[in-house]
């Protein structure tokens, strides 16, 4: 994870977390970090994608009764598992790897102010992951460094 990208993280308010423990009961705001490699994937309803190679961040929340940071979490993180969100098409990806959660747990951040803190510094992939926000947001995954 490169430090430049944390540091920027770290002044929105957000913190990177090692273990899901410590957040089995929170709620709030997360971004999770990916490495995707450089090849077109299947994305449900947004059909094939090509994807330049580097890290991505996905922006999401979890703040339902039954949705906790580190439920939320973990499913992204798990292979096996139904796709319904356009992000599980690629957390299941086998080329597609976790790099790193960083977080914000309770109100002081939003999903919407997060994906417009992210909308403002990195090129947005334009729909997806953002269809309760049609309109208010490009996009909740970024392209946060590309590999050179």
């Amino acid at each position: 994870m490169p430090p430049a990208l944390a540091r920027i993280f770290r002044a929105w308010g957000l913190r990177r977390v090692s273990s899901l423990e410590p957040v089995a009961g929170a709620q709030g705001v997360y971004l999770l970090v990916l490495k995707v490699p450089g090849e077109t994937i299947r994305v449900g309803a947004l059909g094939r994608l090509s994807f330049a190679p580097g890290l991505y961040g996905y922006v999401g929340s979890a703040r339902g009764r039954s949705a906790t940071l580190g439920h939320r979490l973990a499913r992204h993180l798990r292979l096996d598992k139904a796709r319904r969100w356009h992000l599980d098409h690629l957390t299941s990806h086998p080329r597609v790897q976790p790099v790193a959660a960083f977080l914000s747990e309770g109100d002081k951040l939003t999903e919407r102010r997060l994906a417009r803190l992210c909308t403002a510094r990195f090129p947005a992939i334009p729909r997806f992951g953002n269809s309760d926000q049609r309109g208010k947001t490009p996009g909740h995954l970024f392209l946060l460094r590309p590999d050179r």
